[in-house]
C-alpha cells in the first residue's frame, strides 16, 4: 500500500507562517498597551466643617389660625359654611340680620342731608349779617356730627358681615344659623389649608452656640407617613426658655405634599444637618467621594496617587470611615489634607499601576 499523501492548500500554509511570524509583534503591542498610563480622575483631599445631625419630635400647627367673630350682634341670618369647608379670602362666613342697621344708615344720611342744607343756608346768612356767629357755629357742629353719625352707622352695618381674612379651611364651627349671637362671640375657627408649622421644644443644653451654626438642610417626617420626606425651613426660635420645662420653642415652615392629609395636632420628627458658620472655628473632617472608596472584605481603601517624577502611579491606602451614608464619606484615619487620590474608576486599578490625569 502506498503511503497516504495529505494535500495542504498553499494559501493556508502561507497564513500559518505569517501568523507565527507576527505573534511576537502582537504580544509586544499588548504589553505596551498595558504599560500605557491609564487616564484617571485625580482629586485632592480637602477638609470641611464637621456636620452635626440633629432630630427633634414635632407637633403640627397651622401656619395661620384665627378665631373669627362678628363685631355686631344679632340673629345669624346668613351662615353658608360648615366644618372642613374650603374658603377663599373675602368669602362670606356669616351675616346677622341687617334690617335695623340699614334703616339706621338711611336715617343718618337723611339727617346729614338736612344738616348740610341748614349749614349752607347759615353760611349765606352769616355773610349777610342776618344771624349771629354762634348760630353758624351750631349749624356747622350739627353738620359735622351728622357726618360722624353716617360713618358710625355704615361701620355698624359693615360689622354685621364676617368675611374670610385669608384662604383656608373652616376648622371649627361654634354657632348655628338663625341663632342670636353677641358681638365678639366666637363664630368659626379658620386655619390655613396647605401651609403648616412644625413646632418643637429644644432643651437648653442643645442650644449652646446655636447662633453660630448654619442649617445645611432640614426635613421632617410625620408619624402617619414616616417614609415621606417633607422639606422644611427654619421659621423662628424663642429667645426665652419655658420656665416649667427649660426648653426653647422653635418652629419650621413646611407645605403639605400633594396627596397627603396633614392636620393640626399630628406628630412627627424633624431632621436637620448643621455646621458651624464660616465666622466661627470648627472641628475639621476630611471627606472623599463614595466612588473613590473600594473594599477588601470589610476594609475600606482608596488608591493614593504617587508622583514618580516622570509618571504617576497608585498605591493602596487603607482608611477608617465614619459610620454614615452619603455621596461623600468622612475619613477618620488614613489620609491627610493635600493627599491626592483617584476619585472615580478605582475598581479598574491595581497596585503600582501607571496613570495619568484625565484630560491631561
Amino acid at each position: 500500500m502506498s503511503p497516504a499523501v495529505f494535500s495542504i492548500p498553499v494559501a493556508t500554509l502561507i497564513s500559518c507562517v505569517m501568523l507565527s511570524l507576527s505573534s511576537p509583534a502582537l504580544a509586544e503591542q499588548d504589553a505596551e498597551a498595558e504599560r500605557a498610563p491609564r487616564p484617571a480622575k485625580i482629586i485632592a483631599v480637602a477638609e470641611r466643617p464637621r456636620e452635626t445631625k440633629i432630630s427633634q419630635p414635632i407637633v403640627v400647627e397651622p401656619d395661620q389660625s384665627a378665631v373669627l367673630t362678628l363685631l355686631e350682634g344679632g340673629v345669624l341670618q346668613e351662615f353658608p359654611v360648615k366644618e372642613g369647608m374650603l374658603v377663599k379670602k373675602g368669602d362670606l362666613i356669616a351675616r346677622v340680620d341687617t334690617r335695623i342697621l340699614e334703616n339706621n344708615v338711611n336715617q343718618a344720611r337723611s339727617q346729614l342731608a338736612q344738616a348740610k342744607v341748614e349749614f349752607e343756608r347759615a353760611k349765606i346768612l352769616l355773610k349777610q349779617g342776618n344771624i349771629p356767629e354762634s348760630t353758624y357755629d351750631q349749624r356747622a357742629t350739627e353738620y359735622e356730627l351728622g357726618e360722624l353719625n353716617v360713618e358710625a352707622s355704615v361701620k355698624r352695618l359693615e360689622d354685621a358681615t364676617l368675611l374670610a381674612p385669608f384662604d383656608g379651611v373652616i376648622a371649627l364651627v361654634n354657632v348655628d344659623q338663625f341663632q342670636t349671637v353677641n358681638a365678639q362671640q366666637e363664630i368659626v375657627t379658620l386655619q390655613s389649608e396647605n401651609k403648616f408649622r412644625a413646632v418643637m421644644h429644644i432643651p437648653a443644653s442643645q442650644l449652646v452656640d446655636a447662633t453660630d451654626v448654619d442649617i445645611l438642610e432640614s426635613h421632617l417626617a410625620l408619624d402617619v407617613a414616616p417614609l415621606i420626606s417633607i422639606p422644611a425651613e427654619f421659621r423662628s426660635l424663642a429667645q426665652q426658655a419655658d420656665p416649667s420645662t427649660q426648653t426653647y420653642e422653635a418652629q419650621m415652615n413646611f407645605t403639605r405634599p400633594d396627596g397627603l392629609v396633614v392636620l393640626p395636632g399630628m406628630t412627627g420628627q424633624v431632621y436637620a444637618k448643621v455646621v458651624p458658620n464660616a465666622s466661627k472655628p470648627y472641628v475639621k473632617v476630611i471627606e472623599v467621594p463614595m466612588a473613590a472608596v473600594q473594599y477588601d472584605g470589610q476594609t475600606p481603601f482608596v488608591w493614593l496617587v504617587q508622583d514618580q517624577g516622570d509618571a504617576l502611579s497608585v498605591t493602596r491606602r487603607d482608611i477608617v470611615l465614619e459610620d454614615e451614608i452619603g455621596i461623600n464619606l468622612a475619613v477618620l484615619e488614613g489620609l491627610e489634607v493635600g493627599d491626592e487620590i483617584v476619585g472615580a474608576g478605582a475598581s479598574y486599578l491595581f497596585e503600582g499601576m501607571k496613570i495619568r490625569r484625565f484630560g491631561g
